[in-house]
């Protein structure tokens, strides 16, 4: 199985924690966004030109969501859905809450904070980083503060899709910088500090620090 995408991208994150969690064994071929997802090779994987492209023998699938579902029926051992059809639903549910209201925010304190001025050489755009951390954020975090258990995992007893897919945004938030304020949204950032020392997290984020130091320098 071929893994194609920066380790460091938060939706290819996702389908190495679950790998990890899964002890499913892949390769990993580091392709960084930009002009390469463009290229006519790129675009016989995934046709959108985004990261993760997965492929498995003959299929060759795109979307960190899809890729999740499809290892989760391939390999039902080690589950990363809850055991509850409502557990499931809210799993799914708070995966993609994750992906489409809690990526942009993170995503732009990874590319302004860290990327523009370690990778490109381009001054960060504070006044974008201050409006994201003033207005963009908070909603978002007020939300997930209500969804964060006292301990455990936000669906139930298991590490799920939900897990794996807020702390991955998480964890892209925290290379620009950026850490959940404990005394605004304490059920959050105990969650966050909970997931951060998860074994899979952990061991993901430990993978990607050689690609971090060659990014800093």
């Amino acid at each position: 199985m071929k893994l194609h995408g920066v380790e460091i991208s938060p939706n290819v994150r996702k389908v190495i924690i679950a790998c990890i969690v899964k002890g499913i064994d892949y390769e990993l071929n580091p392709i960084i966004p930009g002009p390469a997802l463009k290229e006519p090779e790129f675009l016989k994987l995934n046709p959108l030109g985004q990261i993760p492209a997965l492929e498995d023998g003959d299929l060759t699938i795109g979307d960190s969501n899809i890729i999740l579902q499809y290892l989760e029926e391939k390999h039902p051992e080690t589950s990363i859905l809850p055991a509850t059809l409502e557990g499931r639903a809210r799993s799914r549910w708070l995966a993609e809450y994750a992906g489409s209201a809690l990526f942009p925010c993170c995503g732009t304190m990874f590319r302004e904070v860290f990327v523009n001025p370690n990778f490109f050489k381009q001054p960060t755009n504070q006044k974008a980083v201050d409006e994201n951390i003033s207005e963009k954020f908070p909603p978002v975090l007020d939300y997930l503060e209500t969804q964060s258990p006292r301990d455990g995992f936000l669906s139930g007893d298991t590490f799920s899709v939900a897990d794996i897919s807020v702390i991955s945004m998480f964890i892209t938030a925290s290379y620009g910088g950026y850490e959940v304020d404990a005394s605004r949204w304490p059920k959050l950032a105990a969650y966050v500090e909970r997931m951060l020392a998860y074994p899979a997290v952990s061991q993901c984020i430990e993978r990607e620090q050689e690609m971090i130091r060659m990014i800093t320098g």
